[in-house]
């Protein structure tokens, strides 16, 4: 008996393309930064979000660095309270069919709860569905307008099939 005998051979193997843990936790780290500039407020103390950047020096070297980004809060203060809006990226996520607005109290205490909810919710998958659906993103070939618009555009010539020229050949 061959030492390759012992093992079981298959002609391909499917990777496994599960989108949702990744989407999860890009959310809760985007509610945790949330949570963080609500803290920050609530002592007023100033925010700022930061990331991680490489950049080459003078001698050509590659040096980390901070950056400040651009952030934005997902609470507004209105006339009866505040209200949430969570987004997966510059996207606002419809968890409801009555929308995307969740009202909190008066309370900026309101806001935190409504915020760790999120994440609550988020770890244990009931918001897998419509994260999902925001991360998507849309392709022009997926529109059929944008696919309609460009068979109308171009006539086809009757000898050649080829699309026709509206320029001089430049």
């Amino acid at each position: 008996m061959s030492a390759l005998s012992k093992l079981t051979f298959v002609a391909e193997v499917e990777a496994e393309h599960d989108r949702a843990p990744h989407v999860r936790k890009r959310f809760v780290e985007g509610v945790e930064v949330q949570l963080q500039a609500l803290q920050a407020e609530v002592e007023n103390k100033p925010f700022t979000l930061t990331r991680e950047r490489r950049e080459k020096d003078e001698a050509g070297e590659t040096v980390k660095f901070d950056k400040a980004v651009r952030f934005s809060t997902w609470w507004t203060k209105g006339p009866k309270g505040y209200s949430v809006e969570p987004r997966y990226g510059s996207k606002k996520i419809q968890l409801s069919d009555a929308g995307s607005i969740i009202k909190t109290g008066p309370k900026l205490d309101d806001v935190k709860a409504v915020l760790e909810l999120l994440i609550q919710a988020a770890n244990a998958g009931e918001l897998d569905k419509p994260l999902l659906e925001t991360s998507e993103r849309k392709r022009k070939a997926d529109e059929p307008e944008a696919a309609a618009e460009t068979a109308t555009a171009k006539p086809e010539t009757p000898k050649t099939g080829k699309t026709e020229r509206n320029t001089r050949g430049h």
